[in-house]
């Protein structure tokens, strides 16, 4: 309701707005010349139960870790391997964040949205949300605003996924459970990643390429050892192993950096502007594009 009313005051309706999350997947190159929106929308409610799955409608704004660790504490399954992803639960639809192999749309069944042009909620089922990888129509569609999702988790113990990353050699010698799951990813993510209240930084800054087999053919002859997954439409090569090759890692232009432990993530010094960070993007993508035949692109979005 206080959405409804805030989009209809006269000093806002003339206005540019932005509509943002926990704006840890944001780069403004500049000051924005408009208003700000941050939804405070709280609450998590279980909609449906019965012995094999729950159903669990999240506020927007909760913390999305917040959330993963009530279904872990619960005892439901589907949520573990996206442990630790910074932002907010309604980014989480907007982007379909993953992490280990899992995507948030394996576990949404639908979003409710506001429709800021026509003034009325709706809710969206998953099957058209249009989720791909780091997208979704909301991606597509600004003026809507997600108020809430909808989860659906097993209780029933599933087959986990540890088979991307180190995640399965890390459990080596651990009890198989979720909590253990959740920690170890935890884990892996802490000894990777930055936290972002020690280094200013977007996480992963750019998207996996998924590459023709004829290009991945061609980049294994000179490199035996790239490493690759194949996916839908053809083989998926980590960008931060294209980056690497191109000797990025830990390099920095001005006050704008390349993660030293993880090359995937672009990092901010010192003082950093956003035209920084995005000239050292641009520089990455240059390197790669001339190395590999490959245009990098970016999951952070950019304000500018």
């Amino acid at each position: 309701d206080e959405l409804k009313q805030i989009l209809q005051q006269e000093n806002l309706s003339d206005k540019k707005w932005l509509h943002i999350g926990g704006g840890s997947n944001l780069l403004f190159t500049g000051d924005y010349e408009g208003v700000i929106l941050h939804s405070a929308i709280k609450g998590t409610e279980i909609v449906y139960e019965d012995d094999e799955a729950v159903q669990v409608r999240v506020g927007a704004g909760e913390v999305w870790d917040d959330f993963v660790a009530y279904a872990v504490n619960q005892g439901w399954y589907g949520a573990e391997n996206l442990s630790l992803i910074p932002g907010e639960v309604g980014a989480s639809a907007v982007q379909n964040i993953g992490a280990y192999g899992v995507e948030a749309c394996d576990v949404i069944l639908s979003v409710e949205v506001f429709d800021t042009q026509k003034g009325t909620f709706f809710e969206m089922p998953k099957s058209l949300c249009e989720f791909e990888y780091r997208g979704s129509i909301f991606k597509k569609n600004p003026h809507w605003i997600v108020v809430s999702v909808l989860f659906e988790l097993t209780k029933k113990e599933h087959v986990y996924r540890l088979d991307y990353g180190n995640v399965r050699e890390q459990m080596h010698g651990k009890e198989l459970s979720l909590d253990n799951v959740r920690q170890t990813i935890i884990e892996i993510r802490k000894s990777k990643l930055p936290l972002p209240s020690e280094m200013g930084s977007a996480g992963s800054f750019f998207k996996n390429p998924v590459v023709q087999e004829s290009v991945y053919d061609d980049i294994k002859l000179r490199y035996e050892d790239v490493p690759f997954y194949r996916v839908e439409g053809g083989v998926k090569i980590p960008a931060a192993w294209l980056i690497s090759q191109c000797g990025w890692k830990g390099k920095s232009v001005g006050m704008a950096g390349v993660y030293e432990k993880q090359p995937l993530i672009l990092v901010n010094r010192g003082g950093a502007t956003g035209a920084e960070v995005l000239n050292l993007m641009e520089e990455i993508q240059e390197s790669v594009r001339t190395e590999f035949g490959i245009l990098l692109s970016p999951e952070v979005c950019i304000i500018r």
